[in-house]
C-alpha cells in the first residue's frame, strides 16, 4: 500500500524552518520549496517528495506543472535492474545513461517530460532558466521535469551514473537553448504534452499524477 502525506507551505516561516531541517539533514536542498511530501510505501523506507514551479521568462518557457523531486529512493530502488523494471511497468523508457551529468547549458524539451535519476555519485543543477532554482542531487535522488522547463547541468562529483527516462512514446526529439523568437510557439507546444498515465516510480496513484491533474 502507497501512502501520500502532502505539506503545503504557504508562509515563509514554515519554509524556513523546512529549509533549516533540510539543511541539518543534508546540503541537497533547493533554493525554494513550493510543496513537500512524504510517501510511504509498506515494506520500504519512505520517500520525500518536493515540488518546484518555475514560471516562463520570455526564452523558456517552463511550465504549469511543477518540477517533481524525489529524495533517498533508497538502494534497492536505485539499482539498475530495479529501477528500470519499476520504469517499465509503469510506462516509462529508459533512453540514456551517462557519467557525464546533465548537459552544461539551458535546453528544455518542448514535447516530452523527462525523468532522471541519480544511480551513483552526485550533481548539481539550475531548473527554469537562468532565474531558476539550483538543485543538488545524489545517488537515490531523482526527478521528473515538465516538458518546456529548462535545466543545465553544472557541478558534478568524479564518480557518476545518471539515468533518463521519458513516457512511452515521447523522447529527446526537440532540443531547445531558449531563443525568445521562438518562445510563444515552444510555450503552447509544451503545454500540449498530456500527464503521463503514471507516476515513474509509483504508478497510478503515484505524487506526480495526482499533483499535476491539479494544476492541469
Amino acid at each position: 500500500m502507497t501512502r501520500l502525506i502532502w505539506l503545503e507551505i504557504d508562509d515563509q516561516e514554515t519554509e524556513k524552518k523546512c529549509l533549516k531541517t533540510e539543511k541539518q539533514l543534508s546540503e541537497r536542498v533547493f533554493v525554494m520549496i513550493d510543496a513537500h511530501g512524504i510517501l510511504q510505501e509498506d515494506g520500504l523506507a519512505p520517500v520525500s517528495v518536493e515540488e518546484y514551479f518555475v514560471v516562463g521568462d520570455g526564452s523558456v518557457p517552463n511550465s504549469r506543472f511543477p518540477i517533481t523531486v524525489y529524495r533517498n529512493l533508497g538502494d534497492d530502488r536505485i539499482e539498475a535492474r530495479n529501477l528500470k523494471d519499476c520504469l517499465g511497468r509503469n510506462g516509462w523508457i529508459p533512453d540514456w545513461f551517462s557519467a557525464d551529468g546533465m548537459y552544461p547549458r539551458h535546453h528544455f524539451h518542448s514535447d516530452a517530460h523527462e525523468f532522471i535519476a541519480v544511480m551513483d555519485g552526485e550533481f548539481t543543477c539550475r531548473l527554469g532558466g537562468e532565474h531558476g532554482v539550483d538543485a543538488h542531487l545524489g545517488k537515490g535522488d531523482a526527478l521528473v521535469i515538465p516538458a518546456g522547463v529548462a535545466h543545465c547541468g553544472d557541478r558534478k562529483s568524479e564518480r557518476l551514473a545518471i539515468l533518463g527516462a521519458f513516457p512511452t512514446g515521447f523522447g529527446i526529439h526537440d532540443f531547445r537553448l531558449g531563443y525568445p523568437s521562438e518562445y510563444a510557439q515552444m510555450a503552447m507546444r509544451a503545454q500540449q504534452v498530456p500527464i503521463p498515465p503514471n507516476d515513474p516510480l509509483f504508478g497510478p496513484k503515484g505524487p506526480l499524477v495526482q499533483r499535476w491533474t491539479q494544476h492541469f
